[in-house]
């Protein structure tokens, strides 16, 4: 097998083994966590939102619908590299190969931390009061930027005072592993055109 293949192959085993387990790419944990006070678990493939063990937050049927489309084309596309890689005596096998591993992960990761952004302004400009309550909210809801929320007790109970729950903001191992998918994959790509790029030996 031709050595861009076998990163391929590897980066489309990978991919298809993370798309069909599914689970959060990235998760906010507020408490402990073995028993949270609020846990949300967010991927291209699901959102879950928790409050003290009960959901608090139901899809619609059409969000549902669109977040299974999306992990079914996700094994889709893995399977189409797979055979890529495999089927390297048919001349159109490297129409199959894609990057879709790579695209997918970078583009949640950049999107993950739009949307916490622009949730803290939001919050900020339109509800001073949480912002009030909540002062370090944006700085919590970003990956692995804190490790405490704070909660002002005065817009709650009047009482001066403040308290630090421990909250956990991070990419998953599932996040991790569909990136490392998307680098065996550029790999790939790289080593292909090299390949298509080097001079045929003279006969």
């Amino acid at each position: 097998m031709e050595k861009f293949r076998i990163f391929y192959l590897v980066g489309g085993v990978l991919f298809l083994t993370v798309s069909a387990a599914g689970g959060a790419w990235w998760e906010l944990v507020v408490g402990e966590a073995s028993k949270p006070v609020l846990y949300v678990g967010f991927s291209p493939f699901g959102f879950n939102a928790e409050l003290l063990g009960t959901e608090v937050i139901r899809l619609s049927p059409l969000m549902s619908a669109l977040f299974t489309s999306e992990r079914l084309l996700a094994m889709l596309g893995s399977a189409t590299i797979i055979l890529g890689s495999l089927l390297q005596e048919k001349p159109w096998s490297r129409r199959l190969l894609n990057l879709r591993p790579l695209t997918m992960p970078v583009c949640f990761g950049i999107l993950t931390i739009a949307i916490a952004v622009a949730l803290a302004t939001l919050v900020q400009r339109f509800t001073p009061s949480v912002a009030q309550a909540l002062p370090n909210l944006g700085e919590a809801l970003m990956p692995y930027s804190s490790r405490y929320l704070t909660v002002n007790l005065y817009p709650f109970t009047g009482v001066n005072g403040l308290v630090k729950v421990s909250t956990e903001s991070k990419f998953t191992t599932q996040f991790w592993a569909a990136l490392a998918s998307g680098v065996f994959c550029l790999a790939g790509w790289i080593l292909g055109r090299k390949k298509t790029a080097s001079p045929l030996p003279p006969a």
